[in-house]
């Protein structure tokens, strides 16, 4: 049987440093990453045990650590011996409030879902400044697993592995070397510094004999939530919208990107909304005082805002044509719009005309799909190789896009918040799921494509594998991309 990470490190505690301490491959790599630190550096430890030795060498070194780890003892341990600010957090919650100079997680990823680890590359590289340093330690999948059947369609991970670990079991996901440059690319990284060395746990562990394979990586991109990395050269144009798709799957959403909007509004009296669809947004705009407008392409969403709320100005026009003089909005809001309108460019453009850049108050804001959004990336892995089109979905490419053309209009305060949200799939019987998941999902944007059928068979063994890790969810992550005059404070 196997244990939780909080469960299983609550239960070593001291133990796992008198094991695992004295690791010299380890210390190596720490001195050549803190070589590449200025003074007095804001430097996270993720996962960080008792605090020794990384956090223990990071704060001799000067510098600012701060450490989070799920075992309360582990906590406790590394506030008695270390000198520095020690959390009990679950780095998949954790928000940190500032920017880091440096992160390490050494060995502390391997309890994470393939989808989670995916997550927290690119959480790590948005919580670095630009040029910060990620240092990672971990066994590479070939040192452990040597029967290819297990590996995944890529060759480059293997899943819910069952290792032993101190006398434990563990449900691990391990990736090959070439897994871990693969992951790190994407999330905006170039690595600096890779080491390998073997080594032999302390008793009672001797026949623990591993090989540690370390990475130092250098974030080289402004905006992590923009990957992933590289990014396409072109837009690949608009995904059909059938409302007779979209409401199956907009019924199970729960999200919380909506009111992250709302709060960005609190301050604006004079905001458009493009491509509304029902009109929540304006409407809860006007229902708090301000002057809300909306404009809306379908006819049938139209006719259901009319119904709801006579206080929201509503007009038929497009993204790429909004019917609305220059400067006219101190606020521009497009939630969920550009992956659908025909050129994407002329639309920033249009968002970017009708609102008041003289205004210190004024703001753009686009939301779309996060890198990691798991909705985004079952599609792209699994229906577009048997599209017609054949073409992948970048939601990061309508961010940076949006960020490029807002800026050369003088928006060029950017700013960029990842946000959750996910399709909820409460079905017990797990092929009942599965099979409901995939029509939902592949019904999204392939309802008509002519390997629809292909598609949502092609997709259930992989959500059974996703349901694993995530009993009754499909992630939708989300990105809020802010942009701002540059005279406002």
């Amino acid at each position: 049987m196997t244990v939780s990470a909080e469960e299983l490190f609550d239960a070593i505690g001291q133990q796992y440093e008198d094991v695992y301490a004295e690791n010299p491959g380890l210390e190596e790599v720490i001195q050549l990453a803190l070589a590449e630190l200025k003074p007095k550096s804001q430097v996270l430890d993720v996962g960080c045990g008792t605090g020794k030795p990384v956090a223990s060498d990071i704060a001799r070194a000067g510098h600012n650590v701060y450490g989070i780890d799920v075992s309360q003892k582990m906590v406790d341990i590394a506030r008695e011996q270390v000198h520095g600010q020690f959390e009990k957090a679950d780095m998949l919650a954790f928000e940190p409030t500032t920017r880091f100079s440096a992160i390490f997680a050494i060995f502390s990823l391997f309890q994470l879902s393939h989808v989670d680890t995916y997550s927290m590359m690119f959480k790590f590289s948005d919580w670095l400044q630009k040029s910060g340093i990620l240092v990672l330690g971990t066994i590479p999948s070939t040192s452990l697993i040597k029967d290819r059947s297990l590996y995944d369609s890529t060759g480059q991970i293997v899943r819910h592995a069952e290792l032993p670990f101190m006398g434990q079991r563990q449900l691990t996901t391990l990736y090959s070397m070439d897994g871990w440059r693969t992951l790190l690319q994407k999330a905006g990284f170039d690595i600096k510094v890779e080491r390998f060395f073997s080594f032999t746990a302390k008793q009672p562990f001797k026949d623990e004999i591993q090989k540690h394979y370390f990475i130092i990586a250098k974030k080289t991109v402004d905006h992590a939530l923009m990957g992933p990395y590289p990014l396409p050269t072109s837009y690949r144009g608009p995904h059909p919208l059938c409302e007779g798709s979209w409401a199956p799957f907009a019924e199970r959403l729960v999200r919380d990107e909506f009111d992250a909007v709302l709060d960005l509004l609190k301050n604006n009296a004079n905001a458009l909304d493009v491509g509304s669809g029902y009109g929540k947004l304006p409407m809860a705009v006007a229902q708090r005082g301000g002057k809300a407008y909306s404009i809306e392409s379908n006819a049938e969403r139209n006719s259901l805002q009319v119904q709801k709320e006579q206080n929201v100005e509503i007009r038929v026009g497009s993204a790429e044509n909004i019917p609305f003089p220059d400067g006219n909005f101190d606020a521009v809001v497009a939630m969920w719009v550009m992956h659908y309108v025909d050129d994407l460019e002329a639309s920033l453009q249009e968002m970017a005309r009708v609102a008041d850049i003289n205004n210190p108050n004024a703001r753009l804001i686009v939301v779309q799909g996060a890198p990691d959004n798991q909705v985004v990336n079952l599609l792209n892995d699994v229906c577009v190789p048997l599209s017609r089109e054949n073409t992948r979905d970048h939601q990061g490419y309508l961010l940076y896009t949006a960020a490029k053309v807002f800026s050369e209009r003088g928006f060029g305060q950017i700013e960029t918040f990842r946000v959750n949200a996910f399709c909820a799939f409460p079905e017990k019987d797990m092929m009942e799921r599965c099979t409901k998941a995939a029509e939902v999902l592949v019904g999204l944007w392939f309802k008509e494509d002519p390997n629809y059928a292909k598609m949502t068979e092609a997709l259930i063994p992989h959500l059974e594998l996703h349901f694993r890790d995530r009993e009754h969810a499909i992630g939708n992550e989300a990105v809020i991309l802010m942009a701002r005059p540059f005279l406002s404070s």
